[in-house]
């Protein structure tokens, strides 16, 4: 437990997503005092053919905490899809929170939660496909939802999604394909929340993950939202109610 409640967010997005999904959410938590860090993830809407690994979204993600960390404070990591996969890398013990600032805990936000030594791959060979996002291949490795509306929208009215689709980008399939070596839930106040309504990570396969990572020594918080892919669009006020819960009892 820390001594001392979070003074900021470091929000990790997902694969098909740059901060600027998240920024009407960011703003109401800098309402509420929050400091706020949502760094690009150079693996999405990476040049062609891509460039970038998951090894330069753990940098970018690690620069991001530092400097959070330089500034004393300390702080929540919420993850949303892809964005699980980075923390897993690169929240690591040195970023824990000590002498007050730091990361205190883990808000994972219907996101991929792979076991060290497994894969993306290798999670969907246990449980299968189970999402409805139409992948479309540009044959330069790069990848892309063709149906992000339906997918990850389905809880917003359609004209919106359509809008809110226009700002999803491409995703260098081999850095969410990459082997995963860390577990920041086994060792921090983790919170994990259920999209009963997401079709791009489908509810019966977040469960398994989470129930893999309890099997494995993760003790995990569980909530559930009524949502899509997308609460933090949908019903942010929602989302940001389990935050400062999350935040209440990591102090």
């Amino acid at each position: 437990m820390s001594a001392q409640k979070p003074t900021a967010v470091l929000i990790i997005h997902g694969g098909y997503f740059l901060p600027a999904a998240w920024n009407a959410f960011s703003d109401r938590l800098r309402q509420a005092g929050l400091v706020v860090q949502c760094p690009r993830l150079p693996s999405c809407g990476d040049e062609r053919p891509p460039t970038a690994a998951i090894k330069h979204d753990v940098a970018a993600v690690r620069k991001a905490a530092q400097d959070l960390i330089t500034l004393n404070h300390c702080f929540l990591v919420l993850a949303h899809s892809y964005g699980g996969m980075v923390a897993s890398e690169a929240i690591r013990p040195d970023l824990y929170a000590s002498n007050g600032k730091g990361v205190v805990g883990l808000v994972l936000l219907s996101s991929w939660l792979v076991q060290p030594g497994d894969t993306l791959m290798s999670v969907i060979d246990k449980y299968g496909f189970q999402c409805k996002v139409d992948l479309g291949n540009n044959g330069d490795g790069t990848v892309f939802a063709k149906n992000a509306p339906e997918s990850f929208y389905n809880d917003i009215e359609l004209t919106e999604a359509e809008e809110l689709a226009k700002g999803n980008v491409t995703h260098n399939w081999l850095a969410a394909s990459a082997e995963i070596s860390g577990a920041p839930w086994k060792d921090l106040h983790t919170t994990y929340i259920h999209c009963a309504q997401d079709l791009a990570i489908m509810l019966p396969l977040q469960q398994s993950m989470v129930q893999d990572a309890v099997n494995a020594g993760g003790r995990l918080t569980i909530k559930t939202i009524d949502s899509g892919h997308c609460p933090f669009l949908s019903q942010p006020e929602t989302v940001i109610g389990i935050v400062n819960e999350v935040m209440e009892n990591v102090s």
